[in-house]
């Protein structure tokens, strides 16, 4: 019957499906999906130059990683040929920012440079598309001067010298500013010489030296050596003269072969960049060496002194005139060296007196010594001072010193006067009286005519005529000496206007043209001096540097030299000190009407007063007239106090 078939049917189609369903829940059980495949970890350069731009040779560099299935654990970075590597070779860091200085042409001061960076995950793979960045870094080249070494103009050293020098680079600071240059190069080129050492020579001689061919030549020299070919009008090759690179600001030379050398430097900055446009004197000295080092130069100075003492050079000092200082002055004196002229440095200095087995140990602070009256006997003494550099160089100055004793302190000691006749054809410009009235007036009358002036009441006086003792000298006229002064109780000493050129007179000697003033130190010790003549102060004031042999006294700039802080003012002491004048005035405001008067200042000493001479009759000048002297006859009489 067809309907049961139809159930039948279905009911064997449900029980197949169900014995199916069993056999396969007997089977090893569930499948399990399979796993997703690893993603590489993603890197992105957060800040840097932009692609293919220009920027500075420092350059701060940020980045960032990220990884959709793990973490970032590491960053790979690599520059220029390190990009061609592996990932996997480059160096790793866990920082996400670094700071690179990158080098650039030494020629054209800019350079190509490409940086990248790959980040690597936790499962330790690295992105294989790095982030990447090309650009050019450039930068300023510094700038550099030599400090200190043989000067430029062919100064003569010894074989042994020194150069220092000092360099700035405009941009290389850690935020772009200026720093000190440490990295240099220099060449010592001797002039005609050749560097090649091949045999024969395959390079030409340098040529001889003149400045505009050699700077020129140098300043060519921007590569790593001198220019090959033809340059400048030189068909030469010259490029076997190399520079030569080196850390630091000091380069000392030892042992040079004598001959003609020029030596130059530039700075290099840290990008690799080197100096140019070098100049004659700031990067360039031309010099000679000889075979022999002269050593520092020493110069000695004193208080009893106007000026400095000529210095000395080496271990032999000139034969120096001897020093005559009075008995019971305390002296001081000081010196300084100095080794610039060959790039030396002082490292030491000692003295000793009379005895040089006494020589202290070497100090560079040692600079002076001072010696009480009691160290200073009457006669002869030496007075050493050395100086020695950082190579052994060793420099002398030997000063030899006459103590003279004061005689005219003795006691019982007579009176006696020095007539100083310091006048050879008019006393001053011509209107004033003449040598032998003047002479006249002071040694054959007194005032009433009864006598001669300097030999009243028979004190004896002995003449010293400046002109005759100093006849035949090339220095001219002299003055007398400490041991010339010494017998004296007083000097009377007279004096003209001429003092210029090469005409000076005694007194600017002997107060401020040479290096002791006589006439200052006989003072000191008590003497007693009257000083007439014509243009005082201008004679007793000098010039700066003015000596009897170089120069005469202030003329012009007189009235500024009495401005205290000027040049001129220590060469003003006698003036100020012994005769009274504190300051001077132009010619057009120093008239009578004004209220200027010749006679300044008189400073009787005690032994004086008790002689009795503590007054003197004075021409203070005609105020109606309005002139200082008498100018031609008939003009008003002074008026005398």
């Amino acid at each position: 019957m067809k309907p049961s078939l139809r159930i039948g049917n279905v009911g064997w189609t449900l029980l197949a499906l169900a014995v199916v369903s069993w056999v396969a829940s007997c089977s090893k059980g569930p499948t399990v999906p399979p796993k997703p495949l690893a993603q590489n970890p993603q890197t992105e350069l957060t800040y840097a130059p932009v692609q293919y731009d220009t920027t500075t040779f420092r350059v701060h560099f940020y980045w960032s990683g990220f990884d959709d299935d793990g973490e970032v654990k590491r960053f790979h970075l690599a520059v220029d040929n390190d990009t061609l590597r592996p990932p996997n070779q480059w160096p790793t860091t866990t920082s996400k920012d670094t700071i690179l200085l990158f080098l650039v042409d030494p020629i054209k001061e800019l350079k190509v440079h490409v940086f990248k960076v790959a980040a690597e995950d936790n499962d330790g793979h690295i992105d294989p598309t790095p982030a990447s960045r090309a650009f050019s870094a450039k930068t300023i080249p510094p700038r550099s001067q030599i400090d200190k070494g043989p000067a430029a103009f062919n100064p003569v050293v010894g074989p042994n010298f020194t150069f220092e020098w000092s360099g700035i680079d405009p941009d290389g600071g850690e935020t772009g500013g200026k720093v000190p240059v440490d990295t240099f190069q220099y060449m010592l080129l001797r002039v005609g010489g050749i560097a090649d050492l091949n045999t024969p020579p395959t390079h030409d001689p340098l040529l001889g030296f003149d400045q505009t061919r050699y700077t020129a030549l140098i300043d060519a020299a921007i590569g790593d050596a001198l220019p090959a070919g033809d340059h400048a009008n030189l068909h030469n090759d010259f490029s076997d003269w190399k520079w030569i690179g080196l850390r630091g600001l000091k380069l000392r030379f030892r042992n040079v072969t004598p001959g003609e050398y020029v030596f130059t430097e530039r700075a290099v900055d840290v990008a690799g960049a080197t100096e140019k446009g070098l100049d004659f004197v700031r990067n360039i000295r031309h010099f000679t060496v000889t075979n022999r080092n002269a050593g520092p130069l020493l110069v000695v100075r004193s208080s009893i002194l106007n000026r400095a003492l000529d210095g000395a050079t080496g271990p032999d000092d000139f034969a120096r005139k001897q020093l005559q200082i009075f008995q019971g002055e305390t002296v001081s004196f000081s010196w300084l060296a100095n080794a610039d002229s060959y790039g030396g440095e002082i490292v030491g200095y000692t003295y000793a007196l009379d005895d040089t087995s006494t020589f202290p140990g070497l100090d560079v602070r040692q600079t002076g010594a001072t010696f009480q009256p009691s160290q200073l006997s009457p006669g002869n003494h030496f007075l050493y001072v050395r100086a020695v550099d950082d190579g052994g160089l060793v420099t002398n100055l030997v000063l030899p010193l006459l103590i003279v004793h004061p005689a005219f302190k003795d006691p019982g000691a007579p009176r006696s006067i020095l007539f100083v006749d310091d006048s050879i054809v008019h006393l001053g410009n011509g209107s004033g009286p003449n040598d032998q009235v003047e002479t006249q007036w002071w040694t054959e009358r007194g005032v009433t005519g009864d006598g001669p002036l300097i030999g009243l009441g028979g004190v004896p006086y002995t003449e010293w005529d400046t002109f005759e003792q100093g006849f035949g000298s090339t220095e001219g006229r002299k003055q007398p000496a400490p041991n010339d002064l010494a017998p004296f109780t007083t000097v009377v000493w007279a004096t003209d206007a001429s003092n210029g050129g090469s005409g000076q007179t005694a007194l600017f000697k002997t107060v401020a043209g040479g290096d002791y003033s006589e006439l200052q130190g006989y003072l000191r010790a008590g003497g007693t001096l009257i000083l007439t003549g014509w243009n005082l102060a201008q004679n007793t004031s000098g010039r700066v540097n003015d000596t009897f042999k170089t120069g005469g006294a202030a003329q012009n700039g007189i009235c500024a030299a009495y401005a205290p802080g000027s040049p001129e003012f220590d060469r003003t002491v006698f003036a100020r000190m012994y005769m009274g004048i504190d300051n001077t005035v132009p010619s057009d405001q120093g008239r009578r009407q004004a209220g200027a008067f010749d006679f300044t200042r008189g400073i009787p000493t005690a032994a004086g007063v008790a002689l009795g001479f503590d007054t003197a009759r004075v021409d203070t000048g005609n105020y109606s007239f309005g002139t200082q002297f008498p100018t031609a006859p008939g003009d008003p009489t002074p008026t005398f106090k």
